[in-house]
């Protein structure tokens, strides 16, 4: 469908209009229907000046007193068209009766959020994040300021470790084991390590809980790309109580470099009282990789307040980027 210039919403999930638009980046920037936005809106520009946005305002995250509308899937080709994109975005969620807009987050922290907003020029690694270096710089132009912040650091696998060996005997003897993630039962496991997420995850910032189907199948989509033996889960008396995630950087890899092992997930639940137990299974994961031949580490997507940052901390973890959630008062 051929549209004119000027500011357009289009109400729901669905696409009216072609995602990949002259002018504007391909489908990694786009939000799907499966992502169920509550509207969208598409700048059209002179030329093959475009962009676009994805619109949520009914299931979003809580953030103090305000209600708010979240905006992602967004791709712009010029700062100023971003101004129309962001222009028309707000208009459609004070209309929607929102009083801050977050940005760029597909309608919680679950989904694709955050922008790069330093970077030590490190290519990105696998289920990172991504975007034109000036989307920032145009938002902040558009009276955007930063929400919140996140980092990914890297560090040797030196075979250090953060858990002093009475701590480690301690756990051990209180019931706790930990085991790698077993691939024949693979959606019963991920069953536990959602669980267990719920519980962890519960009074993070800007956290809304997600279904289990919806987690379920962001795992299952990388189902190939996993090593069991990188996937640690904790057990106390044969209860899960906390889990690390790991994978290789094919990203890395498919360029050419020696991959990393990508730290993604560090999850205990608070009821467990295993105080140490996430150094642990830092620890954990940390030896499996360098005995298959991981030199490096990448503590990936961490929030500023986050206290993995510690365990980060511990193992000299050098920030390779920085990222920020955006806000603006409608």
């Amino acid at each position: 469908m051929k549209l004119v210039p000027g500011i357009h919403i289009s109400e729901g999930p669905e696409v009216s209009w072609h995602p990949l638009a002259d002018g504007l980046s391909t489908i990694p920037s786009f939000a799907g229907e499966e992502e169920k936005p509550d509207a969208r809106v598409i700048a059209v520009g002179e030329g093959i000046e475009n962009g676009m946005a994805a619109l949520w305002w009914c299931d979003v995250p809580g953030y103090g007193q305000h209600k708010v509308g979240a905006i992602g899937g967004f791709d712009a080709s010029s700062e100023k068209i971003t101004f129309q994109v962001l222009k028309g975005a707000e208009q459609r969620l004070r209309e929607a009766g929102c009083t801050i807009a977050i940005g760029p987050m597909n309608g919680n922290t679950w989904r694709k959020h955050r922008f790069v907003i330093e970077s030590t020029g490190r290519g990105p690694f696998l289920l990172e994040p991504r975007n034109n270096p000036e989307f920032p710089a145009w938002w902040r132009a558009a009276g955007y300021g930063e929400l919140s912040r996140y980092s990914s650091s890297v560090m040797p696998l030196d075979g250090s470790t953060a858990v002093a060996p009475a701590l480690k005997a301690r756990l051990e003897r209180s019931g706790l084991v930990i085991r790698p993630l077993h691939a024949d039962r693979y959606d019963e496991e991920l069953r536990a390590i959602y669980s267990i997420s719920l519980r962890s995850f519960a009074s993070n910032f800007l956290y809304t809980p997600l279904e289990e189907e919806g987690f379920l199948n962001g795992y299952r989509k990388v189902k190939n790309l996993v090593d069991p033996d990188l996937v640690r889960i904790a057990e106390k008396h044969g209860r899960p109580c906390g889990f690390v995630f790991a994978i290789a950087d094919l990203e890395a890899a498919a360029r050419g470099e020696k991959p990393a092992l990508v730290v993604k997930t560090l999850a205990v639940d608070p009821e467990s009282r295993c105080a140490g137990l996430g150094s642990l299974l830092v620890d954990e994961v940390h030896r499996l990789g360098r005995e298959k031949g991981f030199t490096e580490a990448i503590h990936a997507l961490q929030h500023e307040t986050n206290t993995s940052l510690k365990i980060t901390g511990r193992h000299h973890g050098k920030p390779i980027r920085r990222y920020a959630l955006f806000s603006k008062l409608l």
